[in-house]
């Protein structure tokens, strides 16, 4: 009577067991197609030349000062077994190169921008994460860099001072993981003497790029959206 009693709530243990994985599977994977859904995105293709032809007289060139600007990504995960729905991963690399060309006074512009991205580079707080999104996701091996040129900008300033902040938006064309989309840029920036420092914003979506968002057995799952953030420093020369 004892070991049927025991092997009767060995049984139920068993049951409670394999209907809580059942359960946790079918929550996570529902879950998963959940924010699959929920930030599904069409890329709108690649940028050409916006607005009507301006004076390039007067443009000066800066350089990116790689060791004072930072590129970062900001992406929201759900990590279940930690039971953190919205933890931001953060990664960040200082590896940006590039140049592009400002006017200031009465007609001002930005022009002429183009720069690059190490991304083999870029760390989180988890070696483990950056290895697997690496590998995965971003296959740094075979497409090491992303690049970023200017088509436009608009919305700037009719007048602009040295040591004034400006509010405008470059567009321009992302190219990364082998795909290249129209990607617009929020930027708060200024010039004081023969340097511009600022910081750059966009939303992209991995899909556009013809990446899935990283999803570790369900139980690390990733936003399909993710905010670029430059934070610059570029001198003229």
């Amino acid at each position: 009577m004892r070991r049927y009693r025991w092997l009767i709530g060995a049984g139920v243990a068993l049951v409670v067991i394999v209907a809580g994985v059942v359960g946790f599977e079918v929550y996570a994977s529902n879950f998963a197609r959940s924010v699959s859904q929920s930030q599904a995105h069409t890329a709108v293709g690649t940028a050409t030349p916006c607005g009507t032809p301006v004076s390039t007289t007067g443009l000066r060139t800066f350089q990116i000062v790689p060791a004072q600007t930072t590129v970062s990504y900001s992406v929201y995960e759900d990590l279940v077994l930690e039971n953190k729905p919205n933890n931001l991963a953060v990664g960040t690399t200082h590896t940006e190169q590039g140049s592009f060309s400002i006017r200031t006074g009465a007609d001002p512009l930005v022009a002429s921008m183009n720069v690059s991205v190490d991304l083999r580079t870029l760390q989180t707080d988890s070696s483990r994460r950056d290895d697997f999104v690496r590998q995965n996701y971003l296959q740094t091996d075979q497409y090491p860099t992303a690049t970023f040129v200017s088509t436009c900008a608009s919305n700037l300033p009719v007048n602009y001072v040295d040591g004034e902040t400006a509010h405008f938006q470059i567009t321009g064309n992302l190219t990364l993981h082998g795909k290249t989309n129209k990607e617009v840029f929020d930027v708060q920036g200024k010039l004081v003497g023969n340097t511009t420092t600022g910081v750059a914003t966009s939303t992209i979506y991995m899909t556009d790029f013809g990446i899935q968002p990283p999803n570790l057995a369900n139980i690390a799952i990733s936003q399909n959206k993710v905010l670029l953030t430059i934070d610059y420093t570029a001198q003229e020369g």
